[in-house]
């Protein structure tokens, strides 16, 4: 991996690590000293047990929201897996969401992992997704793995879990009372409200550490999902890439088009570029193929034609 993109990486985890130490010490603040190091403690060691691969699979359920495949899901999946196996971009463990999160259809998790949404099984057994629509977003998936550093996924994920937690409760709530009128606006103005609550932190009477923590919670609102985008564009194009040369450009077209609407048309014209370029690549090795079996010799000067 270029040291560029693990810049980037580092830059999409750390925020999101921060502020769910943040979460965790308001969130265990009952605790007295020696049991809130303890606590940071348990969690480093486990998460030096995650990056060595070890328990991915309850980790995975546990931050992926995510459960094992029923008996009927995985009828349901078979042809679609094993499309991905003559591909080479078939996962080793495939789970389903639990909930809801808002991401993708089929999301990567530790090293290999893939979590796919119901609708994704759905859309298989009404037939309203083909088994390459679906093979296209599982392999996407898998590809993802192959590019990101994979291996401190899951670790890194542990540390921001109250984070993710909180996030996910956040988005429930909003959800539960979008009929609200401007609840979405309250949202877009909590920088205003960070704000405020440092500088009541600061007044006489108020609680300093309790100001900064929520500016910083705020702040990192902003800075996580802005680094997560900025790591998925990167890790995008390198796995729209191995997508493509797996002969899967149509669907993954198809996938990019429902996911992103009409967002999706620098990342379309991308992926059928590299799918002309695949169809070049294959066009002139059977071209050259009857002369490398022959051991003739082709003439690219123009005279040679005369």
């Amino acid at each position: 991996m270029r040291t560029s993109t693990k810049i980037i990486r580092l830059f999409a985890v750390v925020p999101a690590a921060l502020a769910g130490s943040f979460v965790a010490i308001i969130g265990l603040g009952f605790l007295p000293g020696a049991g809130m190091v303890a606590a940071f403690a348990g969690t480093l060691v486990v998460s030096l047990v995650l990056a060595t691969g070890r328990w991915e699979s309850p980790a995975a359920r546990v931050f992926g929201f995510a459960r094992g495949l029923r008996a009927g899901e995985r009828a349901t999946l078979a042809p679609t897996l094993a499309l991905l196996e003559v591909l080479d971009l078939a996962p080793r463990r495939v789970l389903m969401r639990g909930t809801d999160t808002g991401g993708l259809v089929a999301s990567p998790i530790g090293r290999r992992t893939v979590i796919v949404e119901p609708n994704v099984v759905q859309g298989l057994y009404e037939r309203r997704l083909t088994r390459e629509d679906a093979a296209a977003a599982i392999g996407y998936a898998v590809a993802s793995q192959r590019v990101g550093p994979a291996r401190f996924d899951l670790a890194a994920r542990l540390w921001a879990f109250p984070w993710t937690l909180l996030y996910v409760v956040v988005r429930q709530i909003g959800r539960a009372f979008s009929w609200v009128p401007a609840a979405g606006f309250a949202w877009h103005l909590r920088a205003v409200v960070g704000v405020i609550v440092v500088v009541q932190g600061f007044q006489p009477g108020g609680d300093p550490v309790l100001g900064v923590a929520t500016g910083v919670l705020v702040a990192i609102s902003y800075i996580a999902p802005a680094a997560d985008r900025a790591w998925r564009g990167v890790v995008e194009r390198d796995a729209d890439q191995i997508v493509v040369h797996a002969g899967l450009a149509g669907s993954l077209v198809h996938y990019a088009q429902w996911q992103l609407g009409p967002n999706s048309m620098e990342r379309v014209q991308r992926i059928a570029a590299a799918a002309g370029q695949r169809k070049q690549a294959r066009a002139q090795a059977e071209v050259l193929a009857p002369t490398r079996e022959t051991g003739g010799l082709v003439l690219a000067h123009p005279t040679a034609h005369r």
